[in-house]
This record gives structure tokens, sequence and C-alpha cells, in this order.
């Protein structure tokens, strides 16, 4: 069975979060896990989230591959002490990307 495409005002509302979370962490000239400047990252996150915002409406369904690489690429260098990035991430994936569980109630 083919999961059923996300709700277009979901995937605006979930990626214009993530956007949001990126903005917040520019204006708070974010570092890395490793105390350099986040700023290319956050520019890097800021495109690709972007790209998929559009391939998403476009597609009607997430690339579930991008999601894993994305969520693994930031927790590599966002600091542990600020997981809002992160739990940006997760508010996109929580959109059921294809092959993804859903989430038991």
């Amino acid at each position: 069975m083919t999961p059923a495409p996300p709700d277009p005002a979901a995937v605006d509302a979930a990626f214009g979060n993530a956007l949001r979370q990126v903005d917040r962490a520019v204006r708070a000239r974010m570092r890395t896990l490793h105390g350099d400047s986040a700023a290319p990252q956050l520019a890097q996150l800021r495109a690709e989230l972007e790209a998929e915002r559009h391939a998403a409406r476009t597609r009607g369904s997430l690339d579930a591959e991008w999601l894993r690489r994305v969520i693994r690429w930031v927790a590599g260098w966002a600091p542990e002490s600020d997981v809002s990035l992160i739990a940006a991430l997760g508010g996109v994936a929580r959109l059921r990307a294809p092959g993804s569980v859903a989430p038991e109630s």
C-alpha cells in the first residue's frame, strides 16, 4: 500500500519551521560542535530545505534518503547544547516520508 501524500499545508508548515530555525541559528551566530562558525553549514542547510520543499510539493512526497542524509549530516556538526535544528528536521520527518514507519498512537 502506498502512503498518502503529505498534506501541502503540513509540508509548508514543517519546512517553514525548519527554515525559521535555520534563520534563528544564523542570527544567534551558531557555532559547530567543534567551535567553528556554522554559517556555511546553515547556508547549505537552508538551500537544501528550500530545494526539498519545492521537490516535495512537485512530487507529492518526501525523499526519505535525502531526509536521512540531512539529519545525519546536521547531527555531525550541530552543537549538542542546541537541538532545535534536529527537532525541526524531526517535524519534516513526521510528514511520513516514503519508507518510514508511522509512529503508533
